[in-house]
């Protein structure tokens, strides 16, 4: 198609586009199909990414990364400073645009167990580059799609992309307004179009090609622009606790990307943006458009005046979402668009990150009532991925009768008829499992082994689609997780059944579980959750009908810890570590403080900390108080510890200087 409209002088060309691998030629462009096309010369120890705007229009590309618990994929290493992110915006209006993979950095899992990854790590979402789902080689199709989009573009247009700087934004508009996962023009104002990992399945390299073709001069998308006015404030040791080396709440500030992280005690955080800043090609009134991109509606409002040029937004800090491919994110994405009839624009965003360690709860008045900043992973375990042959073991374990506490649990909460339902679709996938273990450990029949594993793979997947009974609106995975949703919130089940349950631990596959269960038992006695009396009987603090929302989410990763290390050891893999936080994002804090409000004028009064087995008592300045809520206050100090956390002290009054 390119070919026959360049021939026909109605496609531009690459004659004006440079390409750049900084991978070493890790994950190279076959650049002899694209012989019109600038090749930027590599240079010795020029690789990793980008850090140099270059002065042409360049798309490139980089297959390089380091582990999630190391720096991550290069995206991120941007992301995690606020330089980084200014220079995207630079090279994106400057018409360079890379595409970088994600590596193991936005995958399913938590705390990366059981051959899983630890959920959403990037911070923000930004349309500077485009980041891909996978590892090495997971560019490519990207970069092949985005040079068809230029080569596509009519002469003219092309020209104007590059003399105005809107290269790199138009090819972002097109690319996602293309994207497989957007099924009408209303799904581009969503998440389904601005995710911030991209699968390479679903690019749509035609109608990119289309659309670029048919973009005239008049039909440039705009540009938008963004920029802070007023905001929230929050201060060190009053609304949030950190040491100086942490990242600054304030992660990012560029003209198309916005980063907080919302690591503060206020009830919610403020922002008031203009976009008068805001550009066309086009001489028509523009159309602004706020719409959320990910995120709990309940926790977000956006407000703005029709034809204005500002937008007051309000985030309140929100627990985790699931997104559709499964993924956990920590992550609330805005994304503003601006039409001006002929095209709309790719989004500017502004992105508001909660640490995973941490977890907000807040009372009915819309306050904050209790903050845990060291809280469970709450990965529940199971199989990464829905064509793991381990889910058949998980059926069967789940499905099993004897007069063990597992199977007395799951008698209280799966019906007869459910139980019967997870048995049948075990016994139907129990032979080919077994034909597929036969398979294996035959040398020379890998070819068919890697067959059955496809075959049983399908098979497991829809089986965890299918209802569990007929006419059931569960399915069978959902009955799964049901049933350790169901534990997991069953707050006296350590408490009733503790013995039974230390028993098992001492038994369990896993040589770790007595350990893992005395370190989740531990964690809530220091932090006042619980209290273990002189017989080794362990009981919670606040009487069982008195549990606050957050005793109840402790208890909860008490309780995922017995799922998975002593009720069902030989199913379920899930890490029992706090869940996994970037270090140069928080230091680790093992307390929760619970705030305290004045009954008649509902003002803050300070909050009450539970920490190493000890009360402590502050006012709402964040000041300590030795004597109890109604004593004298003392600054306090907050320094790292021997353990590598963050840790607290009075500071000591100055002394008196005494004259001669």
């Amino acid at each position: 198609m390119i070919n026959d409209w360049f021939a026909k002088g109605t496609a531009a060309g690459l004659q004006a586009i440079t390409y750049e691998n900084r991978d070493g030629q890790h994950s190279p462009l076959r650049t002899d199909q694209y012989p019109q096309l600038q090749v930027y010369p590599a240079k010795t120890g020029e690789t990793g990414a980008a850090t140099q705007v270059r002065p042409m229009p360049l798309l490139g590309n980089c297959s390089m990364a380091s582990a999630a618990t190391q720096l991550g994929c290069l995206p991120r290493i941007y992301m995690m400073d606020p330089g980084g992110n200014r220079f995207l915006a630079q090279q994106y209006l400057s018409n360079n645009l890379f595409i970088y993979p994600e590596h193991q950095d936005y995958d399913i899992g938590g705390n990366g167990a059981g051959g899983g990854g630890y959920g959403d790590l990037l911070p923000l979402n930004t349309p500077s580059l485009l980041i891909s789902q996978g590892s090495s080689f997971t560019d490519q199709p990207f970069l092949r799609a985005l040079l068809s989009t230029t080569a596509a573009f009519p002469p003219e247009t092309q020209k104007l992309l590059i003399e105005k700087h809107l290269l790199a934004p138009t090819l972002q508009s097109i690319f996602r307004r293309s994207y497989k996962a957007v099924e009408k023009p209303e799904d581009y104002y969503t998440g389904k179009a601005h995710p911030p990992v991209f699968d390479g399945t679903l690019i749509d390299e035609e109608k990119m090609v289309t659309i670029a073709h048919e973009m005239t001069p008049e039909k440039i998308p705009p540009l938008v622009l963004l920029r802070v006015i007023e905001e929230t404030k929050i201060e060190q040791g009053k609304n949030y606790f950190e040491l100086p080396a942490p990242l600054s709440w304030q992660l990012s500030d560029s003209p198309v990307s916005i980063a907080r992280i919302l690591r503060g005690n206020e009830a919610e955080h403020g922002m008031l943006i203009s976009f008068d800043k805001t550009f066309s090609l086009v001489k028509a009134p523009l159309k602004m458009r706020a719409s959320l991109l990910q995120g709990d509606p309940r926790f977000v409002q956006l407000e703005s005046q029709p034809g204005g040029d500002v937008m007051r937004l309000r985030v309140r800090w929100a627990p985790p979402v699931t997104t559709p491919t499964g993924i956990r994110s920590h992550r609330i994405d805005i994304g503003i668009f601006a039409d001006n009839g002929g095209s709309v624009s790719a989004p500017a965003i502004i992105s508001f990150y909660m640490l995973p360690s941490e977890m907000h709860f807040y009372d009915d008045k819309g306050r904050v009532s209790e903050i845990q900043y060291q809280t469970h992973n709450p990965d529940l375990g199971l199989p990464v991925t829905d064509i793991d042959p381990r889910w058949v073991r998980v059926l069967l374990a789940f499905s099993l009768k004897d007069i063990n506490l597992r199977s007395r649990l799951l008698d209280q909460i799966l019906s007869t008829e459910e139980r019967r339902g997870l048995q049948r679709q075990y016994l139907k996938l129990k032979p080919k499992l077994d034909a597929l273990s036969s398979l294996e450990n035959d040398p020379g029949r890998k070819d068919l082994a890697t067959q059955m594993r496809n075959v049983l793979g399908e098979n497991i997947r829809e089986t965890l689609k299918a209802p569990v009974v007929e006419k059931s609106d569960l399915t069978v995975r959902a009955t799964i997780e049901k049933v350790i949703n169901a534990i997991g919130n069953f707050h006296p089940l350590y408490l009733g059944s503790q013995r039974e349950l230390d028993a098992l631990a001492s038994a369990s596959p896993k040589s770790t579980a007595v350990a893992d269960v005395r370190a989740e038992l531990h964690r809530l006695i220091t932090q006042g959750v619980l209290l273990e009396q002189a017989s080794g009987q362990v009981d919670t603090v606040s009487p069982p009908d008195k549990l606050s929302p957050g005793e109840r989410y402790m208890l909860r990763g008490l309780n995922l810890t017995l799922v998975s290390q002593v009720l069902f050891p030989d199913v379920l893999e899930r890490s029992t570590a706090p869940a996994y936080v970037n270090p140069r994002l928080t230091t680790p804090k093992v307390w929760r403080d619970v705030y305290r409000y004045d009954p008649e004028s509902g003002a803050l009064q300070g909050w009450i900390r539970y920490a190493d087995s000890r009360i402590s008592n502050f006012d709402a300045e964040g000041r300590f108080l030795p004597e109890g809520p109604k004593g004298k206050p003392v600054p306090v100090l907050y320094l790292m510890d021997a353990k590598a956390q963050l840790s607290w002290r009075p500071q000591p009054e100055p002394k008196p200087v005494i004259s001669k």
